[in-house]
Order: structure tokens, then sequence, then C-alpha cells
């Protein structure tokens, strides 16, 4: 299994909870990245995108 391409990296997203921002959040999720979110209502965010493989605090 190889290593996903944004291991190591941390991506900063604004916008989180919809639309771009939640597309772009579970792409480096699923990339490997470390997630920034910033967006008024994360709680949800934070549980899809770790229900998809990413994690969250």
């Amino acid at each position: 299994m190889s290593t996903p391409r944004l291991a190591g990296k941390v991506a900063i997203v604004t916008g989180a909870a919809g639309g771009i921002g939640l597309a772009s959040a579970r792409r480096f999720a699923a990339e490997g990245a470390q997630l920034v979110l910033s967006e008024e209502s994360l709680y949800v965010t934070g549980s899809e995108l770790v229900v998809d493989g990413g994690a969250a605090a």
C-alpha cells in the first residue's frame, strides 16, 4: 500500500461546512492531510470527515 500523497501535510480549509470547502476538506482528508477547518458550525463537518477516514479534534 502506498503512502497517501498529502501524508505529513496540513491543509487549512475555510468554509468547510459546505460547498467547495467541504469537498476540498474531504479530498484532502482522503489524500492523508491533517486538517484545520474554519466555519461557523464544524461539529457535523468534523464528524463526517472522521467517517470518511480523516481525523478531527
